[in-house]
């Protein structure tokens, strides 16, 4: 069978490696269309384990629209039959929608809805529907599916402290399976609500994780945060200045530090951001082991090569973009150097 998987755009690739470790296969940003993936699988089952995804759906088929109107959206639609769908069938209807369209998703929504009610007398149900009609829509690029989860698989436990910036889930296992972080010690060294180290204590049991933050609120929200995805007792928040990471910790104690630092965009104008970059890149350079690794998550791309050539000792391994809420921030991989 054939399913669509919804992902971060950038982490596709992570998704792919999910499917290879449980022995299937799968096609990345089919059609050149971020975010997505087409998996082949004999049931649904295994694809509910993966943690770089978001939602599975049952992949009916792709056309193209010929204009960016409602009636060519239904026009493509009408092609579809909906195995499953049927009189008594509780039913909703919901569209994703990105690019140029002379209508809004709620408008598809509601015409689409209406048209299947007229042709398989299903009733629609918006709050507890048994059967979730999934519509993504790209451009002239448009996906039809049956959504089979019934929230993201992303939202693993209910985030007690959630602050704007919070990473997904998704997001923060995808940056520990690039980093390669499997076991040993980890240190998250902008835990904020604690999301890459409770990600990593729930996937990784044999990692030791710290996760620390100036901010003693952050730091006691973290803590909650723990306690509500069940790993309190596998990981530690405290409260500790990534800048001066040298003074905290002794030389070669981690075997990976990741960071998803402030991005600037919610600071005071007293935080010179540079210098908090490049003080902790010195100091983690300090606290890794040789041969150990750091992954570092920033929106200003162009900053990382001035400061890898300021601090020597580090090789980069590996670069990407992510696409995150709306922004393009880098994620980079440092390799420290033997002394």
């Amino acid at each position: 069978m054939r399913f669509l998987l919804t992902a971060d755009p950038g982490l596709e690739d992570v998704t792919l490696d999910e499917l290879r470790e449980r022995g299937l296969s799968g096609e990345a940003r089919p059609f050149g269309y971020g975010g997505l993936l087409i998996a082949e699988a004999p049931e649904a089952g295994p694809l509910f384990a993966l943690r770089s995804v978001h939602h599975v759906v049952r992949f009916l088929g792709h056309a193209r629209i010929s204009a960016p109107t409602l009636e060519a959206a239904l026009e493509a639609l009408a092609r579809f039959s909906l195995p499953g769908l049927g009189p008594g069938v509780r039913f909703a209807v919901r569209v994703y929608r990105r690019g140029r369209h002379d209508f809004k998703s709620p408008e598809l929504e509601r015409a689409y809805g209406a048209v299947l009610v007229e042709r398989y007398r299903a009733p629609v149900d918006l709050e507890h529907p048994e059967f979730r009609v999934r519509v993504d829509l790209f451009e002239d690029a448009l996906f039809l599916g049956v959504q089979l989860t019934d929230r993201a698989l992303s939202l693993r436990y209910p985030k007690v402290y959630a602050p704007p910036a919070s990473l997904k889930t998704s997001v923060a296992f995808g940056l520990l399976h690039l980093l390669g972080a499997r076991r040993g010690r980890l240190l998250d060294a902008f835990t904020g609500s604690g999301t890459i180290a409770i990600e990593a204590a729930q996937a990784f049991p044999e990692l030791e994780v710290l996760g620390i933050d100036k901010n003693p609120k952050a730091v006691e929200g973290a803590w909650k945060n723990a306690r509500s995805a069940g790993v309190e007792g596998r990981v530690r928040f405290a409260r500790g200045d990534a800048r001066r990471l040298g003074e905290a910790f002794g030389e070669g104690t981690f075997d990976f530090v990741v960071a998803n630092p402030p991005y600037g965009k919610r600071l005071g104008r007293s935080e010179n951001l540079f210098r908090l970059y490049l003080d902790f890149f010195t100091g983690a350079r300090r606290v890794l082991r040789p041969g150990g690794r750091l992954g570092f998550l920033v929106l200003k791309r162009g900053w990382v090569d001035r400061i890898a050539r300021r601090v020597v000792g580090f090789s980069l391994v590996h670069r990407r973009v992510l696409e995150i809420g709306g922004l393009y921030p880098g994620y980079f991989v440092f390799e420290r150097d033997s002394d």
